[in-house]
């Protein structure tokens, strides 16, 4: 039940002398109670559970982990609807099976519950575990082969979803450019990077740049710097950062099957290694990334950034997610990643 409360207002009452103030108190007072409560019934729609699934798969090989754990998406993650005027915070699924089999039905690939510590979750942010899932058969997926997920959980019907792996991309040249900057641990530079479009049917991509020390673990990232980059970069043609909030997918849309050239001025913060255990290394490579990603995961960043985008505006439109699990919820997408690799 809800309750929703009407405050009726009349006509303002005069002033009347001393001894009549008590009556006509007590008289509006009653009025105003008697008025101003109104209960509503508003029945819950009806619901059957339904599996929530974001799984994002590459084609990068399976112990190569360090990407994976930048990007949550690409960790599995499983979760079940709830009723509506349901209150219990909703979390992830811990029974969940998932599958991925082969164009030729085969399953190639199992999960299983993630233990251990949280991710980073989108550089730094962070994401529990619960509901998080990591391979079994240790699969390395393929560009240009067809994968179907399936999932099932307690008292939901099992969900699919299918992805084709988009082939890898060629990066033609990449550069770093430094520009002036007066900190030695705060850089700015020009970052330009190409790459050869697929000729043919829509393309769709992500580009980071990512610091890594010498034994290879990630360390940072360059971002966009708006304020040397300028409203004079008209280019949809943007970096990405790892996260939810700085995701710039862009289409081949009109330079299909050509170069394409993506440059932004970028600012980094170089580590000079720091004397703590366990401590980051010194900042010695910027790898350029170039994911290409399928179509359904282009449609779904786009809406993803329209509903944070309108989160919390009352006048917004509805902004539904983009979604291509059926029966169910979420996103099954793919990406390919090139890497272009600058020594610092």
């Amino acid at each position: 039940m809800l309750k929703s409360l009407k405050f009726l207002a009349g006509t303002p009452p005069t002033f009347r002398p001393r001894r009549a103030l008590g009556l006509l108190v007590g008289t509006a007072a009653a009025a105003l109670l008697s008025a101003c409560e109104t209960d509503i019934e508003v029945p819950e729609p009806e619901h059957e559970p339904r599996v929530a699934v974001a799984y994002v798969l590459d084609a990068n090989p399976a112990s190569d982990k360090r990407l994976r754990e930048l990007f949550d998406d690409r960790v599995p993650f499983v979760s079940v609807s709830q009723r509506l005027f349901d209150s219990r915070q909703l979390e992830g699924s811990t029974n969940a099976t998932i599958e991925v089999r082969d164009g030729a039905g085969a399953v190639v690939e199992r999960y299983k519950p993630r233990t251990g510590q949280p991710g980073q979750g989108g550089w730094g942010g962070g994401f529990n575990s619960t509901g998080r899932y990591e391979p079994l058969l240790g699969y390395t997926f393929r560009p240009g082969s067809s994968y179907t997920l399936r999932v099932s959980a307690l008292n939901a019907p099992t969900a699919e979803s299918r992805v084709t792996l988009p082939a890898t991309v060629a990066i033609a040249e990449a550069s770093l450019t430094p520009l002036r900057s007066t900190d030695p641990y705060n850089q700015l530079a020009r970052l330009s990077v190409s790459f050869d479009d697929p000729s043919g049917a829509g393309n769709y991509y992500l580009v980071y740049a990512l610091l890594r020390d010498a034994n290879d673990n990630i360390v940072g990232a360059a971002f966009v710097d708006d304020e040397t980059d300028g409203a004079v970069n008209v280019s949809r043609f943007r970096l990405s950062q790892p996260g939810s909030y700085s995701t710039e997918p862009f289409s081949d849309s009109g330079f299909d099957g050509r170069r394409l050239t993506l440059t932004n001025n970028v600012r980094y913060y170089v580590n000079n290694g720091g004397t703590f255990p366990g401590g980051p290394g010194a900042t010695k490579y910027l790898d350029i990334v170039v994911s290409h990603i399928t179509r359904d995961l282009y449609l779904f960043y786009n809406s993803r950034r329209v509903y944070q985008d309108n989160d919390g505006n009352p006048f917004a439109e509805p902004t539904p997610l983009y979604s291509n699990i059926e029966p169910g919820f979420g996103i099954f997408g793919g990406a390919t990643d090139a890497v272009y690799r600058i020594t610092l």
